[in-house]
Formats: C-alpha cells, sequence, structure tokens
C-alpha cells in the first residue's frame, strides 16, 4: 500500500455529542412561527423601568402599565381600618378643635341644603361620589406614607417629600370624615337608600387612581428604546416571513 495513502482509521476520533447546556448565542427568538407572541414574551426585557415602579404597579401581558392587586388589597386593609374612625383632636385645646369640626360638617349642610329643592338625589349621588373619591385618596395616601416609612432609613431624617405626604394624610383623612359626618347628617334628605360608603365603590376608586398613576409613572420613566428595536426587527422579520412564503 503507498504510504501516501490517507486513511481515516489512524486519526484520533471524538464522539460528537450535543452539549449539556445550550450557549447563548443558539437562542433565536420565535420570529417567523410567531412573531406576535414572540414580541410579547419579551416586553419584560424590552422595557426598562426603576425598581420603585414594581413596588406599586405592574405591566400587563401587553407591557402596558396597570395596578398591582397587591397594593390595592394592602390600601384596602387600611381601609378596613380607618373607615369606622373618628376625627382625634389633639393640639392645644382638642375641645376646640372639636367644635370647630363640628361647625364645619353644619355650614356644610347649611350649603348643600339650598341645592335640595330640585332633584335632591343627583345632590346626593354628587355628594357620595366625592365623600368616596375623598377616603380613597385618603386611605391610598395613608398605605403609601406607611410603604414609604418602612423603607427610611432610621438613623437619618425624614425627607421633605415624606413630610408633605403625611401632612397631605392627615388633611385628607379630616376630610374624608368631615364628609362623612356631613352625609350622616343629611342621610334621610337625598331620598337615596342609604348614605353609607361601600368599600367596593371605595376599591373602584383606588383602582382608577393607581391606573392614572401607573400610566403617568410608565410614561415618565420607561425606557423603551429596547422595545422600539424590536418592533422594528419584528416587522422586518414579518417582511422577510412575507417574502418566504411568497417565494
Amino acid at each position: 500500500m503507498p504510504a501516501d495513502i490517507f486513511d481515516p482509521a489512524e486519526l484520533e476520533t471524538e464522539e460528537l455529542l450535543p452539549p449539556v447546556k445550550t450557549p447563548e448565542n443558539a437562542h433565536r427568538a420565535d420570529t417567523l412561527g410567531d412573531p406576535e407572541g414572540s414580541e410579547a414574551r419579551a416586553t419584560e426585557v424590552a422595557i426598562a423601568l426603576p425598581d420603585f415602579f414594581f413596588r406599586r404597579y405592574r405591566l400587563d401581558d401587553l407591557g402596558k402599565p396597570t395596578f398591582n392587586k397587591a397594593t390595592v388589597d394592602g390600601i384596602m386593609a387600611v381601609y378596613a381600618q380607618k373607615e369606622n374612625t373618628n376625627q382625634v383632636f389633639g393640639g392645644k385645646d382638642p375641645k376646640a378643635e372639636e367644635k370647630y369640626f363640628n361647625k364645619q360638617i353644619d355650614d356644610i349642610v347649611t350649603g348643600i341644603s339650598q341645592l335640595l329643592e330640585i332633584d335632591p338625589q343627583t345632590t346626593g349621588i354628587t355628594m357620595l361620589q366625592l365623600t368616596t373619591r375623598t377616603w380613597a385618596e385618603f386611605v391610598s395616601i395613608a398605605y403609601e406614607y406607611q410603604d414609604s416609612m418602612s423603607t427610611v432609613d432610621q438613623n437619618k431624617e425624614i425627607p421633605d417629600w415624606l413630610i408633605e405626604r403625611e401632612a397631605k394624610m392627615i388633611a385628607l383623612g379630616r376630610k374624608a370624615r368631615m364628609l362623612s359626618g356631613f352625609c350622616a347628617k343629611m342621610d334621610d334628605k337625598f331620598g337615596l337608600k342609604s348614605t353609607s360608603l361601600d368599600s367596593f365603590r371605595v376599591q373602584g376608586e383606588v383602582e382608577r387612581r393607581l391606573q392614572r398613576l401607573a400610566e403617568w409613572n410608565f410614561n415618565q420613566h420607561a425606557n423603551t428604546s429596547g422595545k422600539t428595536a424590536n418592533t422594528l426587527n419584528t416587522a422586518s422579520n414579518k417582511f422577510q416571513a412575507d417574502i418566504f412564503n411568497n417565494a
């Protein structure tokens, strides 16, 4: 046998086996089979948001901002704790403060009573809606204040924005109880079955508020450059798929 004849059996061979773990560069997006689904599944990666966003909000399956149910449940737990509480008077003269508070309620009753000559039910519904929204705002701010306080370094001074949040919480609590006191005094004047608050209506207002805030914070802080690139890539892939299918 001539010496220059190549014999493959003389080479050391190694059995070719698939790798145990697929390398990152082997992953490919499902662009031809399901471009829309591929884009939706990549949404969370494509949209960058600060960590604080996900403490109270979330993105739905289409990458749209919405409220977080856990946050709603937390706020409604605060409502359950606060709904039957009375206004606290703790200043230099609590009795004088309470007297002034009750006078304010009476003043509201006197003013709104002038609107009851025609269609008192509409006036009553309007005031109930105001009371419901105020309670929703109050317990939402109270929850956010409590949540923010849990993240503040106790060895440092409370930041100004949190002090302002505290003042707003106290003011809204006073307003909410004032409106509840007004509704109690007008119970038989509006011609309605009841002027008491329904927790499900308060929850509806809480969810609407959180939805607005989720959209606002998303518009302010979301980095969607990755989503834009993915959208362009998806459009390009669809175009290529159409060419392939029509070839």
